[in-house]
């Protein structure tokens, strides 16, 4: 069945976030798979929290540390018993017959919660603070304003990628071609090629601290 484009937009949105959250946890960049994005649209559709997902992940990588795991996971299935066992705990402790209602789209209250959130060394937070409140004040609807908080991740990380110096820019480099090589044999080139704009923005959103720029990102939703 075909989604329609605020569907899919969401599902995109929402991936995005939990691969971020994945990569900042893992420490190093990574392409989730396609069945990464499989699980990741099955949590969309339950409707599970962003919040929750990144404390589970993290005490999943807490107790692989805990452990002294060797390597890095490299997938969310990894993950995925931890969250969904949370996400079962959270509907046995909600109203009777372990129902959760929806709460109510705070669109506002979303773009508040992202403009609090970006870093003090970002360059131009408080332009960037302004324009998500502009957005907050202008009350559009959601598949608008997830459009151009978009457009306004990717301005940052373009700019982002502009200043770099010599030594930055070899750095961020190095990273993603490391990454790249060790997909080599496992994606067609032409996918590699495609991710490596994927990869690049991963790195420099991790150099920047910069959240994902979106209303589904855990910072947006909230912590819980």
């Amino acid at each position: 069945m075909a989604q329609d484009g605020t569907e899919a937009e969401a599902d995109h949105a929402y991936f995005q976030a939990i691969e971020e959250v994945f990569v900042a946890l893992r420490g190093a960049p990574l392409l989730l798979s396609p069945t990464d994005w499989q699980i990741a649209r099955r949590w969309h559709r339950e409707g599970i929290p962003l919040g929750l997902i990144r404390q589970a992940l993290e005490a999943v990588f807490a107790k692989r540390q805990e452990r002294g795991a060797k390597g890095r996971s490299s997938s969310l299935r990894y993950c995925a018993p931890a969250v969904e066992a949370a996400w079962a705990e959270r509907r046995e402790l909600a109203a009777p017959g372990g129902r959760l209602d929806a709460p109510a789209f705070d669109l506002a209250g979303r773009l508040r919660a992202l403009a609090a959130a970006l870093p003090a060394t970002l360059p131009d937070r408080d332009a960037v603070a302004a324009r998500l409140t502009a957005l907050a004040s202008e009350a559009q609807n959601p598949q608008r304003v997830e459009e151009d908080l978009a457009t306004l991740d990717r301005e940052i990380l373009a700019g982002a990628a502009a200043a770099l110096d010599g030594a930055g820019r070899a750095e961020v480099e190095a990273v993603v071609g490391k990454t790249l090589d060790g997909l080599r044999g496992r994606l067609p080139a032409e996918e590699l090629e495609r991710s490596r704009d994927r990869l690049t923005h991963q790195v420099l959103r991790r150099r920047l601290g910069l959240p994902v720029l979106s209303l589904f990102s855990p910072e947006a939703e909230g912590a819980g």
